[in-house]
């Protein structure tokens, strides 16, 4: 808790120096004065992405001008791309329509996915309430402690779909694990519950959700997590390997590192293309005002989630990043399908 606390007053600090001093443009009757705002979410209710949404939805409207109502949307499926292809091509462009997207939205589109129907580079981002560092886990009862545990006994995982198939074939191929994903789970609650249950043996979450919904889990030591899907190790996990420390050469780092940069684009904002460019600064300097607002900050404490935000320019140079990966990795990216 006390980390989170200066945590969130660094972020302060940055946010600060960084939002403009004019953060609205005035008139006599604002646009979004009884409007409702919608925030789409590309999970289900009780997923990280879900439990920051609302987060966010507590606190932006009162700094929108005209203080609309917001509310959260879950548009679930098809590894996000359901809720991206919504926001980008039917949502309202008139400012009232939001995107909390998974954070493989850039990987989809650089590798080509069947059924992308939107240019990450075109969306109006807003900003990263915080990045997402996702793990995988087995049951405390499974015999498996380490990741090189898995190289001796093939082990049942949960999926949802993003990053993990590929980290889970990458892996097995690169340093012989023995994932075995089953596929078709909705998100993570779901998915949870099969392993609580023991339909499977394994899964694949976010630190997030273990700091908040699943205190519980690693109160009672009831996984063991073996590797984290990040460019390094999060301090919450300083035991843990960050997937790029298993590369065995420079070329298997480059496809790790691209799989893992989904972790900075993390729980990040968006709006569709064509919104206004007045509203496009209000949105802008709402969610800037929202992550220095003290009623936010304080609510982001209780929970214990992680936070660190980023304006909507530094979310857009990592899709930009993202999606200009050399055409190497690209290929083998692909290959892994």
């Amino acid at each position: 808790m006390k980390s989170t606390a200066v945590t969130a007053i660094a972020a302060v600090a940055i946010l600060a120096m960084m939002s403009p001093a004019s953060v609205r443009a005035q008139s006599s009757e604002p646009f979004f004065k009884g409007k409702t705002v919608t925030v789409y979410v590309g999970s289900p209710a009780g997923s990280g992405y879900d439990l920051y949404a609302r987060l966010l939805a507590r606190h932006i409207g009162r700094h929108l001008p005209g203080t609309p109502n917001v509310i959260v949307s879950n548009v679930p499926g098809a590894g996000g791309i359901l809720c991206a292809n919504l926001v980008y091509n039917t949502a309202a462009k008139d400012g009232t329509a939001l995107g909390l997207i998974r954070q493989t939205i850039a990987e989809e589109q650089a590798l080509q996915t069947d059924g992308v129907r939107f240019d990450v580079l075109k969306f109006n981002w807003i900003g990263r309430i915080a990045s997402n560092v996702e793990i995988t886990y087995v049951w405390h009862a499974i015999p498996i402690k380490t990741i090189d545990d898995l190289k001796t006994r093939e082990t049942v995982f949960s999926t949802t779909g993003g990053s993990m198939p590929f980290f889970a074939q990458l892996l097995n191929t690169m340093i012989g694990t023995r994932f075995k994903l089953v596929m078709g789970y909705k998100g993570t609650p779901e998915a949870d519950l099969a392993l609580e249950r023991g339909e499977v043996e394994g899964g694949t979450s976010s630190v997030n959700i273990m700091k908040t919904t699943h205190k519980d889990w690693m109160t009672n030591k009831l996984i063991t997590i073996l590797v984290q899907y990040a460019l390094e190790r999060h301090p919450f996990l300083p035991q843990v390997p960050a997937v790029v420390e298993l590369a065995k050469t420079s070329e298997d780092r480059s496809l790790l590192e691209f799989l893992a940069s989904a972790s900075a684009v993390g729980l990040s904002i968006l709006a569709p293309p064509g919104v206004p460019a007045d509203r496009l600064a209000e949105l802008r300097a709402a969610f800037d005002a929202t992550m220095i607002d003290p009623e936010f900050l304080a609510d982001v404490q209780q929970i214990g989630a992680d936070f660190s935000p980023l304006p909507a320019e530094e979310v857009k140079k990592i899709i930009a990043s993202t999606i200009n990966v050399s055409a190497t990795v690209r290929a083998r990216a692909q290959a892994l399908r």
